[in-house]
């Protein structure tokens, strides 16, 4: 499909193209040989390349076939074993107001389902203006597979 400018185009230089021809056959005597009718296929090939490439230059719509039907499946949700109760979460705070975001050690020996699966790597001995405390470090917990309750 040719846009109005590409058709005003094409037909202007079509008409230039004609009124060429005529002006040119009516100066020479008329010959039949292979050279005028390679020139004249040649012309003819170049125009219709000319417009095709007119026609294709704008044009951004893509054609596809129908969209594949897919189905999502969810994995089933495995329950975490290594959960850590909330209630032992507490932001612990130092000397010159550093904070430690963990959870007491105590409180998780007493309310965590599996305290033997506490690594001993994430156990810390901080000092807190209420003394020295010993604390689970969050984030470590959370890097080993333990869940905030």
């Amino acid at each position: 499909m040719l846009k109005p400018l590409s058709r005003s185009l094409a037909a202007t230089g079509l008409a230039l193209t004609v009124a060429i021809g005529a002006m040119s056959a009516g100066a020479t005597p008329a010959r039949a040989d292979n050279d005028n009718l390679r020139t004249f296929l040649g012309a003819a090939a170049g125009l219709v390349i000319l417009g095709t490439i007119l026609d294709n230059r704008h044009d951004t719509r893509r054609t596809y076939g129908p969209a594949p039907v897919t189905r999502h499946v969810a994995p089933a949700p495995v329950p975490h074993r290594l959960v850590a109760p909330s209630t032992c979460y507490n932001q612990f705070r130092g000397p010159n107001n550093l904070y430690l975001h963990g959870y007491g050690a105590r409180c998780m020996y007493s309310h965590a389902a599996r305290r033997a699966a506490l690594p001993d790597r994430c156990l810390e001995r901080v000092f807190t203006y209420q003394g020295w405390r010993q604390v689970y470090d969050a984030q470590c917990l959370y890097g080993h597979g333990w869940v905030r309750s």
